[in-house]
């Protein structure tokens, strides 16, 4: 086998590896690079060489840095298979068709700026039209279900616990008659969290691993202590008068918030107060969740029973831009939960410029945002910000709840690869900064893996 990594290296962005095993091409995952628009940009441009020859795509789940430049395999005339559980299958076909439509509004916003500088008009990486295509193209299967590609190789889906549909992929092959075998962990969810089902174990030990570094180095607050972190939060705002602000994902970050304010109200925790749900894709996301509730853990499943998983009667959603206009008039306590997490674009955009300069609300952040993004410089306590054409000064409350990470820290990822940490095995790391991915390298070694690496983009590993 050798591996070729094409994306999310010494990254959290763009999850793409390219495996060549017995005369088959395989990909895992084909990404989205986020980060500052230039260079975003230039790095999404780039693909593997043979694209269009790849055999199949093995699809981890639906988030945009693990689908979202799979519209660009048909333009390159890739005509393959794409494996994902049905859940994500559901989850890829709104995140791209959103990214989809950013993509040209981003594309028709730039050019229009461009226009007095006479540059060339920039194009966007696909348009809506591409993205049924590719749809076309997807085959579910099951966790635990064997899928043989033939050729002696075979893989298998297993639960992620990440998000809704997530899987970590072990794909199994012969070499002179040997069995060989290599683990890709995409995202690996926490243990505890509402909603889904934690992890499922690690059948045994692998050959190889892939594993992501999101938080390699990082200790989460234990998970019962972030629904009270973001009880005092909300509560705090509703004392000042002020608002609540929520940058989220809209594929299970947004659906998590709503669950924890949600049950925050029904215990009598909070006051009746209006819940915003300012994403046309979250809202999406939100009704297929309701749709696959065989994927709920058995808490969720008691909890809920055959009431409204999120309360989804009281809450507003906003999928209009005039709906999306009118939630900037409400006055009072409230919760806003809009796209983007980076703050780079989206909705979430408008409801800032309104938030920022006001002393009495509050902007959460509950999860990683990448680095050069304007959520990053929010948290890291810039206090003038650009926003459009605009600076603000920041004098709203600004908190981060790292604990509801829909990713594993490090203490939880090794306990999640614990059987396969062993001197035979051979552990790659991916998809965190370099700080943190050497860090989750080394705490391998100390586990007992003798060889471990952190590849570089566009390398090429031989798997012996």
């Amino acid at each position: 086998m050798k591996i070729q990594f094409c994306g999310a290296d010494q990254t959290v962005t763009g999850s793409c590896h390219c495996l060549s095993v017995n005369g088959l091409h395989l990909l895992l995952d084909f990404g989205l690079y986020q980060g500052r628009r230039d260079e975003a940009r230039q790095m999404n441009q780039w693909t593997p060489p043979n694209l269009a020859k790849a055999d199949a795509v093995i699809l981890s789940h639906g988030h945009l840095d693990h689908c979202g430049r799979l519209p660009m395999l048909a333009r390159a005339g890739f005509s393959g298979p794409i494996y994902c559980t049905a859940a994500t299958a559901a989850v890829a076909k709104v995140v791209l068709t959103d990214a989809a439509y950013i993509q040209e509004e981003d594309a028709q916003y730039l050019n229009r700026r461009s226009l007095a500088h006479d540059q060339a008009p920039i194009e966007p990486l696909y348009r809506a039209q591409d993205v049924p295509q590719v749809l076309k193209q997807f085959r579910t299967s099951s966790y635990g279900q064997k899928v043989d590609l033939g050729h002696d190789v075979s893989f298998t889906f297993y639960d992620a616990g990440h998000i809704l549909g997530s899987a970590y992929v072990i794909v199994n092959w012969l070499e002179n008659g040997q069995p060989r075998s290599l683990l890709f962990t995409a995202d690996v969810g926490r243990y505890q969290t509402p909603i889904i089902r934690d992890p499922f174990p690690l059948p045994g030990p692998v050959d190889v691993f892939i594993t992501e570094s999101t938080y390699g180095t990082v200790q989460h607050g234990p998970i019962d202590q972030v629904g009270p972190q973001l009880l005092q939060e909300i509560k705090n705002a509703i004392a000042r008068g002020g608002r609540v602000l929520v940058p989220a994902f809209a594929v299970g970050r947004t659906q998590t918030i709503l669950w924890y304010v949600q049950k925050f109200m029904h215990e009598k925790l909070i006051p009746p107060i209006p819940v915003f749900v300012d994403s046309p894709m979250g809202v999406e996301v939100s009704h297929i969740h309701e749709q696959f509730p065989d994927y709920f853990d058995q808490q969720t499943s008691q909890l809920i029973g055959s009431k409204d998983l999120f309360g989804l009667a009281h809450v507003t959603f906003a999928t209009s831009t005039q709906q999306s206009k009118a939630i900037n008039g409400v006055s009072g306590p409230c919760v806003i939960i809009a796209s983007s997490p980076t703050c780079e674009f989206g909705r979430i955009l408008h409801h800032l410029k309104a938030s920022l300069e006001r002393p009495n609300d509050t902007v959460i952040f509950v999860g990683f945002t990448p680095p050069h993004t304007l959520g990053r410089r929010l948290q890291d306590g810039q206090n003038r910000v650009r926003i459009y054409d605009r600076y603000y000064d920041v004098k709203c409350h600004l908190q981060t709840i790292h604990g509801l990470s829909a990713h594993a820290d490090g203490d939880e990822l090794l306990r999640f690869l614990g059987p396969t940490l062993q001197p035979q095995s051979c552990g790659i790391v991916v998809h965190g900064e370099p700080d943190r991915a050497e860090g989750f390298a080394q705490r391998l070694v100390e586990a007992g893996v003798r060889q471990v690496q952190v590849p570089a983009r566009e390398s090429i590993f031989l798997v012996s």
